[in-house]
């Protein structure tokens, strides 16, 4: 399906890009492997077969940006698609309640993880508009679709962030402004909206989750990745400005 397609992967060494990486070439598409940490790319390409480049990127940085770019085309000549699945944090992320953030925590967070998926999508739509196409999926979450289910943290640690709700509501509406703005250009947009992922989270989390869902509950990073190559491929050609939710039902 994504045979000789080369695809740009922002937060490669993440729990969704990672499988991502493995799931794309399977599908014989080249990558781009772009992440901020130069050692967890190293340990990443070293189980991967296939034909690939890595590079560091921050998408913070407008430079950066722009290098990775200029590095992923001297290598492979074009790029067909960009999937951002960073997931930028500040050094405060998660560690604060629901309404103590300062006001400089809060604009961290935003600056950082919001802030960066718009110019990075900015940087990329620059890019495929002189080379005449392009393809952009921005992962998102259900909690930027959705209101939470506080119900579902109680007796635990853990707390669903206001900030990380209100960015990933950020992104959903990128992509719609985006793939409006950018009619008849042959550039598609879509954001992926994923269920939460395991990552070692306490039982009684994972017990109230699964009864909020179709068949499984939380999912593995492997389960959204079928839709995320299927939105790079040319089968979706005709869709785009869409927040497409993978959760198993979460949301109904």
């Amino acid at each position: 399906m994504l045979k000789d397609k080369v695809i740009f992967i922002a937060g490669a060494c993440g729990r969704i890009g990672s499988a991502l990486s493995k799931e794309l070439l399977e599908q014989n598409a080249k990558l781009v492997l772009a992440d901020i940490n130069e050692a967890n790319l190293s340990k990443l390409t070293q189980g991967l077969r296939g034909e690939f480049l890595s590079v560091r990127l921050d998408i913070t940085s407008k430079e950066s940006l722009e290098s990775a770019i200029s590095q992923a085309v001297r290598h492979f000549a074009k790029i067909d698609g960009f999937v951002n699945a960073s997931y930028p944090c500040g050094k405060d992320w998660g560690k604060v309640g629901y309404y103590e953030a300062s006001f400089e925590q809060i604009c961290e967070s935003l600056n950082l993880h919001l802030g960066g998926f718009i110019l990075a999508a900015n940087a990329f739509v620059k890019f495929f508009k002189k080379q005449g196409y392009g393809n952009i999926i921005n992962l998102s979450s259900i909690m930027g679709v959705y209101a939470p289910k506080f119900e579902n943290y109680a007796g635990t640690s853990m707390q669903s962030s206001l900030e990380y709700s209100v960015i990933k509501a950020g992104i959903n509406h990128l992509g719609v402004w985006m793939a409006k703005e950018l009619f008849n250009t042959n550039i598609r947009v879509n954001t992926l909206a994923s269920g939460g992922i395991l990552d070692n989270q306490v039982d009684s989390f994972l017990k109230a989750y699964r009864k909020c869902c179709a068949s499984k509950g939380m999912l593995e990073a492997g389960d959204v990745c079928g839709m995320i190559a299927f939105l790079l491929s040319d089968k979706a050609k005709f869709i785009t400005g869409q927040t497409l939710v993978v959760a198993d039902g979460w949301g109904l």
